[in-house]
């Protein structure tokens, strides 16, 4: 490594525990400021997860939906979730995640704990994989870290990762988010390295508990890569013919009246972080502080919003790097992930994992100018924790378009993702990554 090259990466190590700093700074000065309001602060969440205490948000409606299954085959979303209002939304086959930790509790370890065991699995290799990425995104800017500089740079990631919302949000609610942040990083992280099947799959299984990633096979298809598009189809059918041959044909197609249901409504609770849920909020349509009213009544003029803003973004995640001629590159394969989230008419806050990447992405060009700096900065406060106390104090006024505050940093990282100079991706990325690491040894042998 030169020593303009090693002054560079190490100013780079610096801005990031500033970048670190700035942002814990930002959550103390809010709890200071309003003392109770801390249980509501991203740090508070952080120190509940780093002792175990994990919720039971998906655990809890698998059970609820696997008991209705156990005692009537038939007609499980009918009762479940149209009759009883429970809000099991996920896919019949997710049920077979549920069932392996229940049959994994015969080792006399409890089902709860293999769940959370799971996620904690789950969250660590989301580390190790958006360190990986934070490394080639450094070296493809040219700011390539040396070894004794890399574990510094983990220990700021995983700071950053335990103290942005989306990610330890839905390790503290016992999300299976935190499974699909996971595999979804992983699959970007994948795609860098020119693999086409492995992301493939994984997004596969991530429609087994998320159906909307099943928009990456227009994509695939848009792109001409084939074999993503085959083996996501292919995980896709596995899914279906799994399904059907474990929970029913007409359970099967009865998921489909679920998400036609929810696409009719969205949700008004102030935890969704889309359009529809900021529309809902504005127009004081269902109830924005309390899930035990269920979904909110169809509103036509919400409706239409929400499928214009969602073909907007995914037709702007579809055209914008074939211009810029990114295309089929790590960058557009993390754009369309990003614009898949938004687009869904329900977007709680825990799905906005994967916006992490764009700022691994960013960082190692954004920091080193104190104006992109702070612009990167802003963004990342916008969505890395809860602004408690907008929430409880301005939900039900005038001002109850702030509390969307997440939504409006995720519109400002993918703009500022799709109006970035193109960078080299996939195998490009790769070359430079080799010229670089051939220069720097080079150095060292001299």
């Amino acid at each position: 490594m030169t020593k303009a090259t090693h002054s560079a990466s190490g100013n780079l190590v610096r801005r990031m525990a500033l970048f670190l700093g700035c942002a814990i700074l930002f959550e103390v000065l809010m709890m200071a400021i309003v003392p109770r309001f801390r249980s509501w602060s991203v740090l508070h969440t952080t120190e509940k997860s780093a002792v175990g205490r994990v919720l039971t948000d998906s655990w809890a409606y698998m059970a609820q939906a696997d008991a209705a299954l156990r005692r009537s085959p038939g007609n499980l979303y009918e009762r479940v979730f149209f009759a009883h209002h429970i809000r099991f939304i996920y896919p019949p086959v997710s049920l077979l995640l549920y069932r392996l930790w229940q049959s994994a509790g015969r080792s006399g370890v409890t089902p709860f704990t293999w769940l959370k065991i799971t996620l904690y699995v789950c969250f660590l290799g989301t580390w190790l994989v958006e360190s990986e990425y934070f490394f080639r995104a450094a070296c493809v800017a040219g700011r390539e870290l040396s070894r004794s500089e890399r574990w510094p740079v983990r220990l700021i990631l995983a700071s950053l990762m335990v103290t942005y919302l989306p990610l330890i949000n839905a390790l503290s609610l016992g999300q299976v988010q935190t499974i699909i942040n996971f595999l979804v990083m992983a699959s970007v992280l994948l795609w860098w390295n020119r693999r086409r099947v492995a992301p493939g799959i994984l997004l596969g299984l991530c429609c087994w508990l998320k159906p909307q990633m099943a928009l990456f096979f227009v994509w695939g298809l848009l792109r001409r890569q084939w074999s993503f598009a085959v083996s996501l189809s292919a995980m896709l059918a596995v899914g279906v013919g799994v399904s059907i041959a474990v929970f029913g044909l007409h359970n099967t197609l009865e998921y489909g009246a679920v998400l036609h249901y929810l696409s009719l409504r969205g949700d008004s609770l102030y935890t969704n972080q889309s359009l529809n849920g900021l529309l809902h909020r504005l127009l004081h349509v269902g109830s924005a502080a309390n899930a035990n009213h269920g979904y909110p009544p169809f509103n036509r003029t919400i409706w239409l919003a929400t499928w214009i803003s969602s073909a907007v973004l995914l037709a702007l995640a579809l055209l914008v790097p074939p211009l810029r001629r990114i295309e089929a590159s790590a960058t557009d394969f993390l754009i369309f992930a990003m614009a898949s989230v938004m687009a869904s008419p329900i977007a709680w806050d825990h799905h906005y994992g994967v916006f992490f990447l764009a700022f691994l992405l960013l960082m190692p060009q954004a920091l080193l100018r104190w104006r992109s700096f702070f612009s990167l900065l802003g963004l990342y406060l916008l969505m890395s924790g809860t602004w408690a106390p907008l929430p409880k104090l301005l939900l039900l006024t005038h001002w109850t378009f702030t509390v969307s505050h997440l939504y409006y940093g995720a519109l400002g990282i993918f703009a500022w993702l799709l109006a970035a100079p193109p960078r080299p991706q996939g195998e490009a990325a790769l070359s430079t990554v080799d010229s670089i690491e051939t220069v720097s040894r080079a150095g060292r042998l001299s």
